[in-house]
């Protein structure tokens, strides 16, 4: 067994015009001991998000064209050299030494498969909420197999981190999260102002909501129907009475 203090992980940051946050998300990664290397994935940017990422010490790769959330994280994993993966989003504020080992020694260790980091919304009642329903966490650790057992169908924009959660569950890797109170996020309409803002925001809740339909209802009825056919038939018992001559 290979010990925790070999073990390195590859962090992934995917990023869309996020030349005012991505230098430090990328120097706080690069603080962790068991990251073996920082890869960024230029979504397409217009601006300098790709070389400020350079200047911190990322290995910078720039897609054509804006592909989506899913795509660039998929980009990254293709590119990564080590087993166990860490996706942190490029706008994140709060990130240091320690919440990293907040996410990754559970993984290093065996313990989950999975770990999520879930930000502080600066509202208590939706910190709360997350306590019972992890679903959105842009940062995460987690070990390759379990990223190869997600459909490519699902490896786009939003959906991808509802997937994580839900062939996590069915594939049984134990997964587990923590609220992380000084981790914050530039907000979307903070970043791109007010009405395209919203605009984004309004996309990616059509995407969880898509994405939530498709796995935890359609996925799991046609599943449930495909057991029944598969289910053998039973055949009848013979009679054991015996007949006698009269």
């Amino acid at each position: 067994m290979v010990k925790e203090v070999f073990k390195k992980v590859s962090v992934i940051i995917p990023a869309f015009n996020e030349e005012k946050t991505v230098a430090r998300v990328v120097k706080a990664a690069l603080s962790h001991p068991a990251v073996g290397e920082v890869i960024v994935i230029d979504d397409g940017s217009t601006d300098n998000t790709a070389s400020w990422a350079l200047l911190a010490g990322a290995e910078v790769y720039r897609l054509t064209k804006n592909m989506g959330k899913g795509a660039a994280m998929r980009e990254g994993v293709s590119l990564a050299r080590h087993e166990f993966i860490c996706f942190l989003d490029a706008d994140i504020k709060g990130l240091d030494k320690d919440t990293l080992e907040k996410m990754i020694r559970p993984v290093l260790s065996g313990r989950y498969r999975m770990y999520i980091a879930i930000r502080d919304r600066r509202i208590e009642a939706l910190n709360r909420i997350m306590h019972f329903f992890p679903f959105l966490g842009g940062e995460r650790v987690l070990v390759r197999e379990l990223w190869r057992q997600v459909p490519e169908r699902y490896k786009k924009d939003f959906q991808i981190e509802i997937a994580l959660n839900y062939f996590a569950k069915k594939n049984g890797h134990a997964m587990s999260f923590s609220l992380m109170p000084n981790l914050t996020q530039v907000t979307k309409e903070e970043k791109r102002g007010l009405s395209l803002g919203l605009r984004q925001r309004l996309k990616m809740f059509c995407d969880i909501a898509a994405v939530t339909w498709q796995l935890y209802f359609l996925e799991r009825f046609y599943s449930r129907e495909e057991r029944k056919i598969a289910l053998p038939i039973k055949k009848p018992k013979r009679s054991s009475t015996t007949s006698g001559a009269i």
